[in-house]
């Protein structure tokens, strides 16, 4: 596993814990295949701490990559990565992870919660047309926490193949919605929504879960319960 430094390039609140940043490599830098995660050197411990990061763009370009980055309050990592300015250099080591979209012509169902929506981003970035259908449920607690929605606009238009919904768990009001972009914003976990856009199980298609273990387990379990078959699954938790 290559261990090589990178400095931050761009830092953006995209949420009010979430924060979206551009790291630089410099040399040969490395290349990753997407959904595969980097392993962060956390130096200001006792003892230096590991943490692992979903990359969460384009694979296009070998000397930067991009992390969707959550803030917990009194993290150790958290802090140390808040407090990162333009310049400041990281340790990472990596690429690592296996999960990875398969390279079939079946339709991709991705079943995702806070930024377990890295990977899946990665994925759908580092491609340059999608061929399949794809539709993406992403569980959040109100519309606070949603971001980059242009971003999944613009992709859906640009690949009529592609759907999408946030999934608010703690949202019941869409009155700030413009009427147009409502069918974007739904009131409910993951497993309600989804009952509601897609009622029906194919055996054939593919899922993929990424988030909390609590929410992945669940879901696993249901598609299971579902008929939808182990080979089918793939899924990363955190």
């Amino acid at each position: 596993m290559k261990q090589t430094k990178a400095f931050l390039s761009s830092k953006k609140l995209v949420a009010p814990d979430v924060a979206h940043m551009f790291f630089y490599v410099e040399g040969e830098g490395f290349e990753f295949n997407p959904g595969q995660y980097v392993i962060l050197t956390v130096p200001n411990s006792p003892t230096p701490l590991k943490r692992l990061y979903s990359l969460a763009g384009t694979n296009s370009n070998k000397n930067v990559f991009e992390l969707l980055i959550k803030f917990v309050p009194g993290g150790v990592a958290s802090e140390y990565i808040r407090s990162l300015k333009i310049g400041d250099n990281i340790d990472i080591s990596g690429p690592a992870g296996l999960f990875s979209e398969q390279k079939t012509p079946s339709n991709k169902v991705y079943m995702v919660t806070g930024t377990g929506f890295a990977p899946i981003r990665s994925i759908l970035a580092s491609k340059d047309h999608l061929t399949t259908n794809r539709s993406l449920f992403w569980g959040l607690k109100n519309l606070s926490e949603t971001y980059m929605f242009e971003e999944l606009f613009s992709l859906k238009h640009s690949n009529p193949s592609f759907t999408f919904s946030y999934c608010l768990s703690q949202q019941d009001s869409f009155s700030s919605i413009p009427a147009d972009l409502l069918q974007y914003y739904r009131s409910g976990h993951i497993d309600t929504v989804w009952d509601s856009v897609k009622p029906i199980v194919k055996p054939e298609d593919e899922y993929y879960l990424c988030g909390s273990r609590t929410v992945i387990e669940s879901l696993r379990l249901l598609l299971l319960s579902r008929g939808v078959s182990k080979d089918r699954l793939f899924f990363e938790k955190y």
